[in-house]
């Protein structure tokens, strides 16, 4: 397993679609919480405005018009996840287990 920095192109592609649909499905429940600790504030606006704008498209047609338009952003956020990759970009595990990891470590008020 590597992280999402040492995979191939390719793979970093492979990568990026599954947490981009992964994102979407999230952002279309309201449900970014935990999103929001590996963005920034302009790098999470400047996702969320392609996806506000296409709004009305599948998790599949979005991921299709989010990536040319928003690919470096969501490979910065995969480079903070700490999630390992096989060698075909293929997440170590399901990214709701990393969720429900992550959401059980955030700070509470």
């Amino acid at each position: 397993m590597v992280a999402f920095q040492d995979l191939t192109p390719a793979a970093q592609t492979v990568a990026e679609r599954e947490f981009m649909a992964f994102y979407i499905r999230h952002f279309k429940r309201d449900d970014l919480e935990v999103l929001t600790e590996l963005a920034s504030d302009s790098q999470q606006a400047m996702i969320n405005r392609v996806l506000c704008t296409n709004n009305f498209m599948t998790v599949d047609q979005l991921v299709a018009v989010s990536l040319p338009l928003t690919k470096h952003l969501f490979a910065a956020l995969l480079a903070k996840s700490a999630m390992e990759f096989d060698d075909f970009g293929n997440a170590a595990l399901p990214w709701e287990t990393w969720l429900a990891e992550r959401h059980a470590t955030l700070r509470t008020f």
